[in-house]
């Protein structure tokens, strides 16, 4: 839903010999002339990441991996032979401190998922009540999202969701046919960040400080930073556990790279954008990117709240 466009350096075309060759290049060894073996740096992690930002190629994710010591580079199906040799020759000497795995789907955020017709199905029943704790569904013209955490400033009450549906969506309301409005967007963040704000114009609307797992509510009652290995849960009408698998991930998307994402082993729907992610009774992120739907996909990349609260002095309610 973004309006800045990433540069990509793709084919149009990718032919069954560059399919096999992208295989050889994800496999472990040598580009370049430089071994794979050995250990770098900080400084040198932090050039190699910096040379993957500068190929800019759409469709790939990458972060530091601590367990091998070297930047994991997540290409998506998209990506052909040509740009992963793209980004070995942009990071010159230190080709050898990227590691590439191939995810299945293409990397997008949240709101443009397909929506197969189950489904679709299985959410209409969920569409004619409107509920605002987090999980729950919010609308917009053409538009359809997850509110993520209620918060305030200054006595004044707020909810955060994902930035990539606020930038398109000026009037949020409660429920599809847009009759019962809740506010205006007043602040969006993306790319670069994920997140947006808006604000309760409603003063009939409760908006209490939980977040809904399936049939039960769950209190917030402060946030967390993620770290690997973290479990936690997917607020919302399915409550689905994930954990952290990394920290600290950049995305590079059609409309524009997104920094400071933690990566998840969870899948995401359609209309799951801005959806809250905790653990225990701790705020962690709201959902932005994924690679598909649940039905072929589990991975899926995350704003951390945090971020959000201190960007803009707001206190979880």
């Amino acid at each position: 839903m973004g309006n800045l466009p990433a540069t990509r350096v793709r084919s149009t075309v990718i032919a069954g010999a560059l399919v096999a060759l992208a295989a050889a290049l994800l496999t472990p060894g040598s580009a370049n002339g430089q071994s794979t073996a050995g250990t770098f740096s900080t400084a040198e992690l932090k050039t190699a990441r910096e040379a993957v930002l500068e190929a800019d190629v759409t469709g790939t994710a990458w972060n530091v991996d601590p367990a091998t010591g070297k930047v994991l580079v997540s290409v998506d199906e998209t990506v052909s032979a040509r740009e992963i040799r793209h980004i070995r020759r942009t990071a010159g000497e230190l080709a050898g401190a990227l590691e590439f795995e191939r995810i299945p789907g293409e990397l997008e955020t949240a709101a443009e998922l397909r929506e197969t017709a189950a489904e679709t199905a299985a959410e209409r029943a969920d569409e004619t009540e409107p509920f605002v704790k987090g999980g729950e569904y919010i609308y917009g013209i053409d538009t359809k999202a997850s509110l993520g955490f209620n918060a305030a400033y200054n006595g004044q009450d707020y909810f955060i969701t994902a930035g990539h549906c606020t930038n398109d969506v000026s009037r949020w309301y409660l429920d599809p046919s847009l009759t019962t409005y809740i506010g205006p967007t007043v602040a969006s963040s993306y790319p670069g960040n994920d997140y947006g704000i808006v604000r309760y114009d409603n003063s009939t609307i409760p908006r209490p400080g939980t977040v809904r797992c399936g049939q039960n509510e769950i209190d917030i009652t402060g946030s967390i930073e993620p770290r690997v290995g973290m479990p936690f849960s997917i607020a919302g009408y399915n409550c689905r556990a994930a954990t952290v698998q990394a920290v600290n991930v950049t995305v590079n998307l059609a409309d524009g790279i997104v920094h400071g994402l933690f990566r998840s082993n969870a899948c995401a729907a359609p209309s799951d954008s801005g959806a809250a992610s905790f653990t225990g009774n701790l705020a962690l992120g709201l959902l932005s990117v994924g690679s598909a739907t649940c039905t072929t996909s589990g991975i899926t990349y995350w704003q951390p709240v945090n971020e959000v609260l201190t960007a803009y002095g707001l206190t979880l309610t």
